[in-house]
């Protein structure tokens, strides 16, 4: 199983009427939603910020699902996250990732909300910054013009065993 609770990791930068679409669909089926730059030093841009969304629990499509499915296709992208705790757990641990600290002591956003930045995220953070980045999340899936990338908790300690067999 890969995760109990499913939600939606949307930036909102790329259209100007995405949020108000998010704000829209989670209203209308009473799901859970907040800006992770709530309380963040750019949380005067809550209209161009990422969004964690609650997804609806079950088999029966809804709206929500038809939308997301749109965004994937679009230049915009859309994440789709599983996890076995539930949404403010996971919005903690998201809100606490946003800032990286560089070489020189300075603070940068972290966009690991935008997939084309989660896909080089992928290629060059250690095992221990993935893992950090992970958290409570079992399963982190993007989709970019259409095509699904993901990556699984057990994928990375598999990668972990396998990089410790190679040093030994």
């Amino acid at each position: 199983m890969i995760g109990h609770y499913a939600y939606a990791l949307l930036d909102c930068a790329p259209d100007e009427d995405r949020e108000a679409a998010l704000h829209h669909h989670a209203t209308h089926s009473a799901l859970m939603h907040r800006s992770l730059f709530a309380g963040q030093p750019e949380g005067n841009l809550l209209h161009a910020s990422p969004y964690l969304l609650e997804l609806p629990r079950g088999a029966i499509e809804q709206p929500m699902h038809h939308w997301l499915r749109q965004l994937g296709h679009q230049p915009a992208r859309t994440t789709c996250l599983f996890s076995d705790v539930p949404f403010e757990e996971v919005f903690l641990h998201l809100h606490a990732q946003l800032d990286i600290a560089l070489p020189d002591g300075s603070l940068a956003l972290m966009r690991y909300y935008d997939p084309r930045a989660w896909l080089r995220y992928r290629d060059v953070l250690t095992m221990q910054q993935l893992r950090q980045l992970f958290g409570p999340i079992n399963l982190w899936q993007i989709t970019v013009g259409g095509q699904t990338w993901g990556l699984t908790r057990s994928e990375l300690e598999q990668q972990e065993v396998d990089d410790a067999d190679i040093e030994h």
